[in-house]
């Protein structure tokens, strides 16, 4: 029996007279009134409330119409907020109020749940049928706020009101960054993000991503629980299974995430990638259909990849051996650069057309020295690299605009539109010889779905490194004469893959000035780099790139920054790391002296051998390593105007540089192609076909052999499950044709966290100290023959 049901204790109360009814206060009005009900209905207040909100009845249903409407929620609110401050005053009444809440919402959460039944409409995606597109990150965004906004609503946003109430005073200080935001870039085409990260480089950032990572959590939690309720409900656990796999996550790790509901199994995630290579198989096929390219068939880019299957423990038929293979992907065309171009000179009449005219071509040696202009804009690629280090390293012009610019000026641009590329099928058979070339021609045909006769009759532009190049043609001269076109391979021109001929060609004119580091006085680059701190006991393996590369442009930056200051007569201070402003028009005539003594060819003319071995030896280098650091900058730029220039100096270089045997003629032989033999319009499409934008972005070209060369690495070092064994099954099966998906994957990570993927450019900075030490070689040994002994 509740208290409210004994006899009312207070005394009897003599009845009033409607005077004195305004003066008697509430509480004395509601006892009066429970006291009411009791002696007249033997109704308890509690009763009375029940009885007004169930009793069918028409008068009381029209009084409470209005408690769980927009106009009476309210007062109904604060109803339901007294009753609980009154029930929670004690230790045992919160515990029944927890209670109570915790029934209601497991009965709310109970009946969230997802819509069953296959994707999209559904929440099941099958590992058998799943599209590459079900794994982009646009797509996963999409089903995660359909899960937090219309599955499972009251859980998401209960967790998000803990978790933001518990984070209160972190989010107060952070704003929320939009993931899909690009960051604003300057009008030189560096990111700000990224540029600021460079110029602030060991600085500690406040963490601005807390809003996007407890909604993630949040979101998570959610798919985790629909995941357990009902296993169909996979979709971010699929998605994850993939990801961790492409993130080389262990099986062990990845079973213990399946068992907490975060991922899917491992076989799982192997039937999905199956699944995927199936669809990226018949994607790549569509691609290169002639339907859908009736004008030039997509190029093709290969390369050789060599993977040791390592065996522990060896027997009959299970030893360790190398995997000669070889890997690729095709290239679609820029839609904007075709519609640019006249579509009957990319035929492959027009190109057999315009080879049937080399036997009567004179060739000269004009075609490969610069024109007047040409000439000129050397000078002032000379004088942007002179203007280049006296910016990072000395000083700074007040007038900007009036000042030598640090990136010469542009010659031909290429789109920088994103990539529309296709990976093929790592392939058993290497192009390392004539027939194995063969073998790997026709297994290209056979993926892309085409016939023999079909291949042949379009134009096929292929892009590889120089062994490929010489495989083609010796295939070729081997099946010739031939009245079978599928035989003789004329429908195939290969271009050189311009990573490849610049780190080559770098590698020797390197060797040509490293000298000898068994003799202290001889002063060839390697006493450069070892005052730089660099490795001077041999010159960088060319398999080393991205280090020879580095190395080869400080030591040119650093034989500047000398020359610079013996122009300034400050090669005796210290360095300092101070960069200070000075006039602008004292600048440019700083560059433009330095220019003059040093790098210029006037410069060179003055100087004998003879008299002065040092400084000729010098100005030589320079001029050299001038050339091959204008072609890297040229192909990060995507200037292909510019590394033309390059490659025609190289052409005449090549024919005295010792160890381009092969470069001396095959790289002569393309500059005439894309200058002097090929119709404009086909030229020029080849041309803007050698260098690539992964990102999409102005000033991040790479070229097409080097995103390859990155590719390999991948799969040769990350998805090459070493530890348990080379499997190039695997690697076939799984990995070569989903590259592409398995790295954008990768890479949303970052995108999730609620930050900026930035896509950092590497800067080559020498430091002081490495600077203050060349500085006391160049003086010790006066490398510019200021000083010469009589």
């Amino acid at each position: 029996m509740e208290i409210d049901d004994f006899q009312s204790l207070s005394p009897p109360k003599q009845p009033r007279s409607p005077q004195a009814a305004p003066s008697d206060t509430l509480p004395t009005k509601i006892v009066e009134f429970c006291d009411f009900l009791k002696s007249n209905y033997n109704l308890t207040p509690k009763k009375f409330v029940v009885a007004f909100l169930t009793a069918d009845h028409n008068t009381l249903a029209f009084r409470r119409r209005y408690w769980g409407s927009s106009t009476g929620w309210p007062s109904t609110l604060d109803l339901i907020q007294t009753i609980k401050k009154q029930v929670t005053k004690t230790q045992k009444g919160q515990d029944f109020w927890r209670e109570f809440i915790k029934g209601e919402a497991i009965q709310i959460l109970d009946k969230e749940k997802p819509p069953t039944g296959n994707y999209p409409d559904g929440c099941f995606q099958s590992s058998q049928t799943v599209e590459p597109s079900f794994f982009d990150h646009d797509a996963a965004c999409i089903r995660e706020e359909s899960m937090i906004k219309h599955h499972m609503p009251f859980l998401f946003d209960t967790l998000m009101g803990t978790l933001q109430s518990s984070d209160e005073m972190q989010t107060s200080t952070n704003t929320t960054v939009d993931p899909d935001t690009e960051p604003p870039s300057d009008p030189n085409g560096v990111d700000m993000d990224e540029q600021e990260m460079m110029e602030m480089d060991g600085t500690q950032y406040e963490n601005k991503a807390i809003p996007c990572r407890i909604k993630k959590i949040a979101a998570t939690i959610c798919a985790q629980v629909a995941f357990a309720k009902n296993r169909r409900c996979n979709g971010l656990q699929l998605f994850n299974s993939v990801r961790f796999m492409a993130g080389n996550v262990s099986e062990a790790v990845n079973d213990y995430l399946h068992h907490i509901g975060l991922t899917s199994s491992r076989q799982t995630a192997v039937r999905a990638l199956i699944s995927s290579s199936a669809r990226a198989g018949r994607g790549l096929r569509t691609s290169s259909s002639i339907k859908n390219n009736p004008i030039i068939s997509p190029s093709i880019c290969i390369d050789n990849l060599d993977i040791e299957q390592r065996v522990h423990t060896h027997g009959v038929g299970h030893r360790s051996m190398m995997f000669h293979g070889t890997w690729g992907y095709i290239h679609k065309p820029n839609p904007s650069l075709l519609a640019s171009l006249d579509h009957s000179q990319l035929t492959l009449e027009a190109y057999n057309r315009a080879l049937s005219e080399i036997p009567t071509l004179k060739i000269v040696p004009s075609m490969f020295l610069p024109t007047a202009e040409e000439d000129n804009h050397f000078e002032l690629v000379m004088k942007s690299q002179i203007s280049r280090v006296m910016r990072q390293y000395i000083a700074t012009p007040i007038n900007n605009k009036s000042a030598i610019p640090s990136n010469p000026p542009e010659i031909d641009l290429i789109d920088c539109s994103p990539l529309d590329i296709n990976m093929l099928k790592l392939m058993d058979a290497s192009d390392n010889s004539a027939d194995g070339v063969g073998q790997v021609l026709g297994s290209i045909i056979q993926q892309l779905g085409l016939t023999a006769d079909e291949f042949c009759s379009r134009l096929q532009i292929m892009d590889g490194d120089l062994g490929t190049c010489q495989n083609i043609n010796s295939l070729r001269a081997l099946r010739s004469p031939s009245s079978y076109a599928d035989h003789a391979l004329l429908n195939i021109t290969m271009q050189l893959g311009s990573s490849h001929t610049l780190w080559n060609i770098s590698q020797n004119i390197l060797t040509s000035h490293f000298g000898d580091p068994s003799k202290t006085n001889d002063l060839g680059t390697w006493q450069y780099w070892h005052a730089l701190g660099i490795p001077s006991d041999k010159a960088a393996s060319k398999k080393d790139f991205t280090l020879m590369m580095k190395s080869i442009e400080k030591a040119h930056e650093a034989t500047i920054f000398y020359c610079l200051r013996v122009i300034m007569q400050t090669e005796n201070e210290p360095v300092n790391g101070d960069v200070h402003r000075i006039p602008t028009d004292e600048w440019n005539d700083i560059i433009d002296e330095c220019y003059s003594q040093f790098l210029s060819p006037q410069a060179r003319r003055n100087v004998s051998k003879a008299e002065s071995p040092k400084l000729h030896s010098i100005l030589i280098r320079l001029h050299d390593f001038a050339t091959i650091v204008e072609a890297n900058r040229a192909m990060k730029a995507g200037d292909i105007g510019r590394l033309m220039n390059m490659w025609k100096i190289w052409s005449i270089m090549s024919q005295a540089l010792t160890g381009l045997v092969n470069y001396r003629s095959y790289l002569p032989r393309m500059v005439l192609l894309l200058t002097h033999i090929l119709p404009p319009s086909l030229s020029k499409y080849i041309r803007h076909n050698l260098l690539i934008s992964p990102s999409g972005r102005p000033n991040h070209f790479v070229a097409k052999d080097y995103y390859l060369e990155c590719q390999n690495y991948m799969l040769k070092f990350l998805y090459n499950r070493s530890g348990v064994g080379t499997q190039i099954s695997t690697l076939q099966d799984l990995f070569s044709l989903n590259m592409t998906m398995l790295r954008s994957m990768y890479l949303s990570l970052k995108k999730e966290k609620g930050t900026h993927l930035i896509h950092q450019s590497h800067k080559n900075i020498i430091t002081v100290l490495s600077l203050e030490n060349f500085l006391r070689m160049a003086r010790n040994n006066d490398i510019l023959d200021q000083f010469p002994l009589d």
